[in-house]
């Protein structure tokens, strides 16, 4: 995270809450004005509710829902409602309204064009709906109570008999729609169904249809035909197998039992009666057996249904039973091991290739007659599917006509029951009642508004006298503005005083002037923190600090403190020349020098009038003096001066216009700022003292000069400091001193004497 953002981010805060308190600080200095546009507004306000017109208001509420669904969505709901307000300020229910009036309101008093009643009447009207509630809610607004009693009352009586003429109507028109509708449908349901059963007979079966189980004669022909062709091209197949095989067993010799036994199991068992060399009279036997055996069964059957198995006759017919079965299968077993001893004659061979042969002629030609009925079969079901799939067709629309003749059928009844009733549903929530008070204008609500727009006007205008009115007025001002606390106070020095002394706590210790010095110091020496090493600087020029640096330093020695005055303005020194001490060398020699520091201080240091106050002067002007204060020799400077002395004061130039002084506080323990509330422009004191603190800077409070005149002022820029910008060099050494190195800062004012 941006180390930058984050304290802007915690500072805005505090930024913020300060400006609003200032801005109510500046509030509450100019409550007069937000005091007189009140009391303006107020007067206004009821002047206003005086003449004003008085209205009168008259409601009703009506639960409007649909008759034929409970429940409806929101979007229905809301449109139903709409509807309804669009009816009630329909022309026509408006103009029913006013012809039912019993006393027309004084609104259309004066009104004889009808087209005209409607727009009177929405002027005085609000229709406004709720759809989760299925509420419309009618208010009118009338010059008299009656007037808007009358309105509401006849509005809801017009809309209620236009909507039971309108639904009466609309059902009767409806109805006939439905009746018209029905007999159409009726008549072409009677077409199709007729048309369908023609369909039905041409197919030759009426009863095939969807919900019939049963499918065409043709259908199920070709069904059958398809599994025949199936099972004689598959006895074809194995046909023509056999005889290959047969032709090659017999060109090889080998035993034609197996193919014997296929063909028995293809044509039959009296085929093997026929194979050339094998009695064929034992086949006959057995056919013959077979049947005296199915006989024999059949009676003995009969007579068990009557006797039981204890009987003398079932038990002869049970053994004349067994008796055949017997020579069945003595025969069968006489037949089988005649094929098992194989069959390798020639003749046998050829007999069963010549048998196979007719057998394959006769299964292909009866293939190919099924291929024909096949064919043919097809062709009609084909045929007859197109039919079917119309019939199906047909049935489907005449279902969908039927249903429609039903639904119709049921509305017209419905209809026929509930003839005259709607589409929805309109009942009263509320009736309307007679108004005693008047709902416009409320003498409160106007004065409200009155009164907050004053509020608001003020506030604005006191907020552009504070953007026109840049200066500080008072202490308490300066220490709300800057959130720093204001140390002293400097008071005026009286004119005839200002001359005879350069340091003027040392000429009038005893006057109240003098005391303001002293309870600065006094300030000083229990402010928190260590204040031994102090720098003094202000924002601009023109302000008198360096007198308050020299009176303050006086201060100091008149305790008994070592005091050490440092001039650390090498532009404009305008203390070496306020106690006329240029010509003894100073802080610029020995900030350029390389000898032994603290024996350069005591050579340059310069005692004054006052006891126990030394001065260390700036020394000849340099022009590099930012960049020379700037180098590390200032920090062993102050070291040893304060080893040397109690109390170390410095006299630095102003904030804007160089940066001299931000370099030095950088060494020593606090900074005092001194400004001049009437004069210093509060942007630039602020300005000055944020420039301060963004450098981490200690500033240890704030001194007042309470006034200044308007003679002094132009001293500060004959001096050289231009407000907030240029700081140069003015004058030469051999030239006067400037005005401003007497400058004694006093309640707000300068005093000025001439340099001896």
């Amino acid at each position: 995270m941006d180390p930058y953002t984050t304290d802007h981010e915690k500072s805005s805060k505090p930024q913020g809450f300060h400006a609003l308190m200032r801005y109510l600080r500046v509030v509450n200095r100019h409550k007069m004005i937000l005091v007189g546009l009140v009391a303006a507004a107020v007067f206004f306000a009821i002047v206003r509710h005086k003449r004003t017109p008085k209205r009168y208001e008259s409601s009703a509420k009506i639960l409007v829902q649909a008759a034929h669904s409970d429940k409806t969505d929101r979007s229905q709901t809301q449109g139903l409602l709409a509807s309804y307000k669009q009816l009630l300020q329909s022309d026509t229910v408006l103009i029913q309204t006013v012809e039912q009036l019993p006393e027309r309101p004084m609104e259309l008093a004066g009104v004889k064009d009808r087209s005209a009643w409607p727009l009177v009447l929405r002027q005085m009207l609000t229709v406004t709906y709720e759809p989760t509630e299925h509420v419309l809610e009618m208010r009118c607004l009338s010059g008299t109570p009656e007037g808007a009693l009358y309105v509401i009352q006849s509005l809801m009586a017009a809309s209620s008999k236009y909507m039971e003429d309108y639904q009466q109507n609309l059902s009767l028109t409806l109805m006939k729609q439905l009746e018209s509708k029905q007999m159409d449908i009726e008549a072409t349901l009677v077409d199709k169904e007729r048309h369908l059963l023609d369909e039905r007979r041409k197919c030759g079966d009426i009863a095939i249809g969807e919900a019939s189980d049963q499918s065409h004669p043709i259908v199920q022909r070709v069904s059958q035909l398809n599994t025949d062709l199936i099972s004689v091209r598959s006895r074809r197949l194995e046909l023509e197998s056999m005889l290959i095989n047969a032709r090659k067993l017999v060109t090889e010799g080998a035993d034609l039992t197996a193919s014997l036994n296929k063909l028995e199991e293809i044509v039959g068992p009296k085929a093997l009666s026929q194979i050339p060399g094998t009695g064929g009279a034992d086949v006959e036997m057995l056919d013959e057996l077979t049947t005296e055996l199915s006989v024999m069964e059949g009676e003995f059957a009969a007579l068990r249904r009557h006797f039981g198995l204890g009987h003398s006759e079932i038990v002869r017919r049970q053994s004349l039973i067994e008796g055949q079965k017997k020579r069945i299968v003595a025969i069968q077993s006489a037949m089988d091991s005649h094929v098992r001893s194989g069959f390798s004659d020639p003749r046998v061979g050829h007999w069963l290739i010549n048998t196979l042969t007719t057998e394959l002629a006769s299964t292909e030609q009866y293939e190919a007659t099924l291929q024909r009925d096949y064919n043919d079969a097809e062709s009609s079901a084909v045929q007859l599917s197109d039919k079917l799939a119309f019939i199906s067709f047909a049935s489907r629309e005449v279902e969908l006509l039927r249903e429609q003749h039903s639904t119709l059928s049921n509305r017209l009844s419905s209809l026929k029951i509930e003839q005259g009733g709607g589409a929805f549903r309109v009942a009263p929530l509320s009736d309307p009642l007679l108004s005693q008070f008047a709902v416009y204008p409320i003498l409160s609500k106007s004065m409200s508004m009155f009164c907050f727009a004053a509020i608001v006007l003020g506030l604005a205008i006191i907020y552009v006298i504070d953007l026109l009115d840049d200066t500080l007025r008072s202490p308490e001002e300066v220490r709300d503005e800057l959130g720093l606390p204001v140390l002293g106070v400097i008071r005026k020095i009286p004119d005839d005083e200002i001359d005879q002394s350069m340091i003027y706590v040392h000429a009038f210790p005893q006057t109240p002037h003098a005391e303001c010095f002293r309870t600065l110091k006094t300030s000083l020496t229990m402010a928190p923190g260590d204040t031994k090493c102090i720098a003094i600087t202000s924002s601009e020029a023109s302000e008198g600090k360096t007198t308050t640096v020299v009176n303050l330093a006086a201060s100091y020695a008149q305790t008994g403190k070592r005091t050490l005055l440092i001039d650390a303005d090498m532009r404009r020194p305008g203390l070496s020349r306020l106690l006329e001490v240029r010509g003894h060398g100073g802080l610029s020699e020995i900030l350029r020098g390389d000898a032994d520091i603290p024996g350069m201080c005591k050579e340059r240091t310069v005692s004054t009038e006052v006891p126990l106050l030394d001065v260390l002067p700036c020394g000849p002007r340099i022009l590099n003096a930012g960049m020379l204060l700037s180098m590390p020799t200032l920090a062993d400077i102050l070291d040893w001066a304060v080893a040397e002395y109690d109390q170390v004061i410095v006299d630095c130039p102003p904030t804007l216009p160089v940066s001299d002084a931000a370099v030095v506080g950088r060494f020593v323990d606090g900074i005092l700022f001194l400004m001049n509330p009437d004069k210093t422009h509060r942007r630039s004191v602020a300005r000055a003292v944020d420039q301060l603190k963004s450098m981490e800077l200690k500033i240890v409070g704030i001194v007042a000069n309470t006034s200044m005149s308007d003679e002094n002022k132009g001293y500060g820029y004959q001096y050289g400091y231009g407000y907030a910008s240029d700081y140069s060099y003015g004058h030469d050494d051999d030239e006067l001193e400037s005005d401003d190195d007497r400058l004694v800062t006093t309640s707000g004012s300068t005093g000025i004497r001439k340099a001896a």
